[in-house]
């Protein structure tokens, strides 16, 4: 299929340049896969969001694919009309709106987690079940995903259905923003925010992104000790090629540990095409996470929704871990620019963070808000572990611009907001002998009383409690207090000082 066929270049009004060139980057990673996989997506018109820009996408998904809770099944002998009292319990379900006209002549139900299960409507072309002989591919063909979900959705109500979403570390997730690619910086440069010298210490935290440079335990002295997958699309060194989201998890994984540098860090390649994944994907993933014994959980990636519907395989893999007693969970808001929800931020089971601009006193304008995100640190010009080798750029004004890079980068987006919050809550955790949430509770208090007007709680890098003010602060650099008069430039406490502001 040429460019020119694919749904995002048949929207109309056209799409904005910028949410072309992300959606081409992801689409084009899932149809290079193994078994390729379509991607639709629905652009977004904003409606009644006057602060959403009208020219994005508001969702894409698997266009074979559609997720359930298993009780709404159906499909055994469910019936529209009046029925005798005996068959009157054979409440109609998801299965009896496909099989009307052959909506969907073909589907495979595979369980994702808790009781969310997947419809797959071409099981002959994903060949879900190992082992299994599907026979030669063909068929198919059925109703457009969307067209199903809204007679689904006539009939039995809103949420009962939804798409397989796709989450997005994507710079802007898909509509015109701030939200950089990674920029080049100089030889001499060091971390921005800068690394503590203690904090962390036996604190265990999952870190689901796009797993670690090679080696960069090794060449990045703040990352000692952190493992996890290989990152495939980060350069390996002078002459290599870095592919977009290419770095994005040993960037993270960097902010994380200047906050914690002696944190247990596991970093898994869970958004492996083109820096996203489907979200019955991803609650498989992270299910089985549980194994390594996590206290925090960190996801870099979101999205938004069909109908602003809470993404179902992830809320109930969210349901999974409520028994976990002490355990958090902290997610990036999202690069939208918008008071929508975007997930799995917006679920209350999950600390989300906004990002805040250079000066750290205004929200950045890239970053999603609203009552749903819980705090806010700075997100903006952020300087940290990368790779090494050449990235051209994908997404406007800069198409096919190269730049090199030798180690470090400077990037922006809620993405590394986050991390500051999940390495402060670390510290703390070592610090007080406090559990996870316990942690983040006391971090909230005191984002609250520090509450920007016009933006919302906020929390610095570095300032994190008494301790540290009798102590000079773990950074060494006196974070005196917190910033609220901005000063402290090396450790960043909140002050627009010290290199902090725009270049």
């Amino acid at each position: 299929m040429t460019e020119e066929n694919y749904w995002y270049s048949q929207l109309e009004p056209k799409l904005a340049p910028e949410a072309v060139a992300e959606a081409k980057i992801i689409v084009d990673a899932f149809r290079a896969r193994d078994i390729p996989i379509e991607i639709g997506g629905s652009r977004d018109d904003a409606g009644e969001d006057d602060d959403l820009h009208p020219g994005g996408i508001a969702f894409m998904y698997d266009r074979d694919h559609i997720l359930t809770r298993e009780q709404y099944l159906g499909g055994v002998g469910g019936m529209l009309g009046p029925q005798p009292p005996a068959d009157a319990s054979k409440l109609r379900g998801v299965l009896d709106v496909l099989k009307v006209d052959d909506r969907a002549p073909e589907v495979e139900v595979i369980r994702v987690v808790g009781d969310v299960v997947l419809l797959c409507l071409n099981p002959r072309r994903h060949k879900h079940t190992r082992g299994y002989n599907y026979g030669d591919e063909g068929g198919g063909e059925h109703a457009d995903v969307l067209d199903l979900l809204r007679l689904i959705d006539d009939e039995l109500g809103e949420g009962i259905a939804t798409p397989d979403h796709v989450l997005t570390a994507a710079n802007g997730a898909m509509t015109p923003c701030s939200a950089t690619e990674p920029q080049q910086v100089y030889q001499t440069a060091e971390p921005r925010p800068p690394v503590c010298w203690d904090g962390g210490a036996r604190v265990r935290i999952f870190q689901a992104d796009t797993g670690l440079v090679e080696k960069a335990a090794q060449t990045f002295p703040w990352l000692a000790g952190v493992h996890g997958d290989l990152d495939p699309r980060a350069g390996t060194g002078p002459g290599s090629t870095i592919s977009p989201y290419g770095g994005h998890g040993t960037f993270v994984a960097g902010v994380l540990r200047c906050m914690a540098p002696h944190a247990q860090v596991h970093v898994e390649n869970i958004f492996d095409t083109g820096g996203s994944a489907l979200e019955s994907e991803v609650a498989k993933r992270l299910h089985a996470a549980f194994g390594f014994g996590f206290e925090i959980l960190h996801i870099t990636a979101s999205c938004h929704t069909w109908k602003n519907i809470p993404p179902l395989a992830l809320e109930a893999f969210l349901k999974l871990l409520r028994p976990y007693k002490g355990v958090v969970c902290v997610a990036e808001a999202g690069n939208n620019h918008t008071q929508r929800p975007a997930w799995p931020g917006a679920f209350p089971d999950v600390l989300s963070v906004g990002a805040l601009a250079t000066d750290w006193r205004h929200r950045a304008d890239f970053s999603n808000y609203g009552g749903w995100v819980d705090v806010y640190a700075p997100g903006e010009k952020l300087i940290n572990a990368f790779g090494s080798g050449t990235y051209t750029c994908q997404v406007p004004p800069n198409v096919g611009q190269v730049r090199t890079f030798s180690g470090l980068a400077q990037w922006s987006g809620t993405s590394f907001s986050a991390p500051i919050v999940t390495g402060l809550i670390a510290a703390r955790m070592a610090r007080r002998g406090e559990s996870a949430r316990e942690a983040a509770e006391a971090l909230l208090a005191e984002a609250r009383a520090q509450t920007i007007p016009g933006v919302g709680p906020v929390l610095f890098p570095c300032c994190d409690g008494d301790d540290d003010e009798r102590h000079g602060g773990r950074c060494g650099h006196g974070c005196g207090d917190h910033g609220r008069h901005g000063g402290g430039h090396g450790c960043g406490c909140g002050g627009h000082g010290g290199g902090h502001g725009r270049h």
